[in-house]
């Protein structure tokens, strides 16, 4: 197995840390979990996958709902601290090498939180959540949207060009062309900016421009 030093504990405990949302239960409560289990849908007893679990506190609160959960990270300092969090089958693998440890049309969600940017080949994953998913299940993407207003004054100081683990950098457009291209269906766009109050957000996210990228995506053909 590979396995990336970067993605250690200086990487998620450093006091420069841009991954605070990884042990921040009220932002989970609030945004994570309503917009991508109750919102889309989510039932208990379906099963689900969060790519990059981290510590597992989203997975926490999937398996409160009822959700058969699964979760794996490349990092093995982050497995072990879901461990004691979470009930959820945990795996330590490296998703660059795809997601064979799982069959065919096996889950109805896969969540990737901020995920997508730091992999080799982002099409791959895509295509192996896709095979992995059932008819009709959804995976949702998030990532930091290149077009954010915000990098137009912060330039090379954006999060999103100031963490050098990160491969690519995605705009909507590119990424729901990518999601297109291997033949997964788009169900919803979003450009939210959690740091703003909410009617901000909606204007921010009319436009197109706030900083992170929030698809939602639907397997609809086997």
């Amino acid at each position: 197995m590979k396995r990336n030093h970067k993605f250690e504990k200086t990487y998620f405990e450093a006091s420069n840390s841009k991954y605070k949302a990884y042990k921040d239960m009220k932002l989970m409560k609030a945004v994570y979990f309503p917009k991508s289990v109750l919102d889309e849908g989510i039932s208990p007893n379906c099963r689900m996958l969060d790519v990059g679990c981290a510590f597992g506190y989203f997975l926490k609160l999937c398996e409160d709902y009822g959700v058969e959960t699964y979760g794996l990270d490349i990092s093995e300092y982050a497995i072990e601290r879901a461990k004691a969090i979470t009930k959820a089958k945990l795996y330590l693998h490296d998703v660059n090498d795809g997601l064979k440890i799982f069959q065919k049309n096996f889950f109805d969600l896969i969540t990737a939180f901020d995920v997508i940017e730091h992999l080799k080949n982002p099409a791959n994953f895509l295509r192996e959540s896709s095979r992995v998913l059932k008819l009709g299940g959804k995976l949702i993407l998030t990532t930091p949207n290149f077009n954010a207003i915000a990098r137009a004054w912060k330039q090379d100081k954006w999060y999103g060009c100031t963490d050098y683990s990160h491969i690519y950098l995605f705009t909507p457009s590119s990424l729901k062309f990518l999601v297109k291209e291997v033949g997964l269906g788009l169900i919803r766009e979003e450009t939210p900016f959690h740091a703003f109050p909410k009617f901000i957000q909606k204007i921010v996210n009319k436009i197109g421009l706030g900083g992170q990228i929030w698809l939602v995506c639907q397997k609809q053909v086997d």
